[in-house]
């Protein structure tokens, strides 16, 4: 193989990483709830959803001895993490979903943009839950039966993202991801430079 031949061979091997890093943004835009949208840049949702660094947050709580952290109108703190699934993770306790209070919603930001994000509820709101993600994106793609006990488990899933929604014994899971952030976590594993999508 000629050295140029290499270099072309190397750039697109690059390339290809870079694309499954990213998304793509093609006819169906990645999922989204309300003003959430997977793909977000990390800059726009920390103006749009008020993000507040959770341990500033604290240290002024106890500074001027409040009740509780100033985490902005919609109550998200995010902190730096070190782990291989987020540089940056942020979670709010105070988002509704379909009406329905929930437990949390945490947004997971690699290489700058939301990769994944996930809504908990009670399970007592299962039925708001679903009924919120079917107004938007209609009836999944396809849903497992009810294991004994439990509740039946539903996916939806578009050329950039998929969601994925389950009822536990307590808990309504519901998951948001890109279809390049498994890979993502790979290279951040891997230790690999870091792909910035914009």
């Amino acid at each position: 193989m000629s050295r140029n031949s290499f270099r072309v061979a190397a750039r697109a091997a690059v390339l290809g990483l870079a694309l499954a890093a990213c998304p793509v943004m093609g006819a169906a835009e990645p999922y989204r709830y309300d003003d959430i949208r997977l793909g977000a840049p990390l800059a726009r949702l920390a103006h749009d959803l008020d993000f507040r660094d959770i341990h500033a947050a604290i240290a002024q709580q106890q500074a001027q001895h409040a009740a509780k952290p100033n985490l902005g109108r919609r109550g998200y703190g995010c902190a730096r993490r070190e782990d291989a699934f987020a540089d940056v993770a942020c979670v709010s306790h105070e988002e509704r979903v379909g009406g329905a209070p929930t437990r949390e919603i945490r947004l997971h930001f690699l290489a700058g943009i939301l990769q994944q994000f996930s809504i908990t509820a009670e399970i007592r709101y299962l039925e708001a839950v679903m009924r919120a993600i079917r107004e938007r994106h209609g009836d999944p793609a396809s849903a497992q039966p009810a294991a004994a006990g439990g509740y039946p488990s539903s996916r939806w899933r578009n050329a950039d993202s998929s969601i994925t929604a389950y009822g536990g014994q307590d808990l309504v899971f519901v998951s948001y991801e890109l279809v390049g952030y498994a890979e993502a976590v790979k290279r951040k594993q891997s230790g690999a430079p870091a792909q910035e999508c914009r």
